[in-house]
């Protein structure tokens, strides 16, 4: 086996490319906690070749895409990588949340680790923009109506708001150029973008590491990335694949009726947006952008300001106020949430609505099935 080894990096250089890697060390040693970062990079590599592996059948477009999706989940290995395309989706946005309040927590974005800190952040915005043009591809009248109000509220902003419904929608309307647009952007300008933020981002991580020396915590003994740290993120990228692949293959993606303007449905976006929608109700009409745009991105610029209040700050000071903002944020993420939802749920016209809507999509199928149009 040596000699092999030896003759592969004779010609491949493979162990001096792999050398950054076993350099690594970690002054608190292994932890379950850096597991995050390892697991949202390959989740993102499951995205990109599922959806590699999804663009060879489907087609963009608002005569075409939703019989493409249902062609996909006619066979087995199709419907199971939509499912786990649609699921991974989910599984990145959890695991985004869960490291940003690990590095939040943990004060590793301090310097010289600021730059790690404020390109991981500007991911999130980046993430939000890939579900927004991804979620209505599917041709469905849920996407469609969705991205139609969507549309709208970035329409509403002030000055730029029109010039990005356009890009974003193709006109002042969703129309037949709106799924060519979102395709462009969801399967070639969001990933180019995300994998160069990513390279920045890996390269600083590498540079700087997950942590610095002067945090070592009393009583932990330093221990190279490779084996034990590796092995924990193996361990837990199992759980999650083996989570991700269960729901794809028990449960899969829905796929409701294809759209139809004539259909009556009140659209409500991913559980991960539901903050933002329940927002929306108090601060109506010409205001909404507040809601919208002003508090989520004043959000954002505090975040990629942590770095530099945190110099500022004693370290218990510091330490006190990282803890209130990650208790305070989720809390007020988790409250609009479950506000929205309950509002749904004592909604007796949405119920009977939704059921209705989910009869007329389970109708849309049997005809579909049966070679018919639906």
């Amino acid at each position: 086996m040596s000699k092999l080894l030896n003759w592969l990096d004779s010609r491949t250089d493979y162990r001096r490319l792999l050398a950054p890697i076993r350099r690594r060390v970690l002054p608190n040693g292994p932890s379950w906690w850096y597991t995050s970062a390892s697991c949202l990079l390959w989740l993102f590599v499951v995205q990109m070749v599922t959806g590699l592996l999804l663009m060879s059948t489907y087609s963009p477009s608002t005569n075409s895409a939703w019989a493409s999706v249902h062609f996909i989940e006619q066979s087995p290995s199709g419907a199971f990588l939509r499912g786990v395309h649609y699921f991974a989706a989910q599984g990145m946005i959890i695991l985004f949340g869960i490291h940003v309040i690990r590095v939040l927590l943990s004060a590793a974005f301090r310097a010289p680790r600021e730059l790690i800190w404020v390109t991981g952040l500007l991911l999130l915005p980046l993430m939000i923009v890939w579900a927004i043009t991804g979620n209505p591809l599917s041709g469905s009248q849920k996407g469609v109506a969705q991205i139609e109000v969507e549309g709208n509220i970035i329409g509403s902003t002030p000055i730029v708001g029109p010039i990005v419904q356009r890009l974003l929608i193709g006109g002042d309307e969703v129309g037949h150029l709106t799924l060519t647009h979102l395709y462009f952007l969801h399967v070639g300008l969001m990933p180019i973008v995300v994998i160069a933020l990513l390279v920045v981002h890996i390269g600083q991580v590498y540079r700087h590491g997950l942590t610095s020396t002067d945090d070592k915590t009393p009583g932990t003994t330093p221990r190279p990335y490779w084996p034990f740290q590796t092995f924990r993120n193996m361990v837990v990228l199992t759980i999650v694949l083996a989570i991700i692949g269960t729901l794809a293959w028990r449960q899969g993606a829905p796929l409701d009726a294809p759209a139809d303007p004539t259909l009556s449905h009140a659209p409500r976006p991913e559980w991960y947006f539901r903050s933002l929608f329940e927002l929306r109700r108090y601060f109506t009409g010409d205001w909404e952008f507040i809601a919208t745009m002003i508090i989520p991105g004043g959000v954002l610029l505090l975040l990629l300001a942590v770095p530099f209040i945190d110099r500022l700050c004693s370290p218990r000071t510091s330490a006190l106020v990282r803890g209130l903002f990650v208790v305070g944020g989720f809390g007020a993420w988790a409250g609009l949430t479950y506000a929205s939802f309950a509002r749904d749920w004592q909604d007796q016209e949405f119920q009977v609505a939704e059921q209705q809507f989910h009869d007329i999509s389970q109708r849309a199928l049997t005809l579909a099935g049966q070679g018919r149009i639906p």
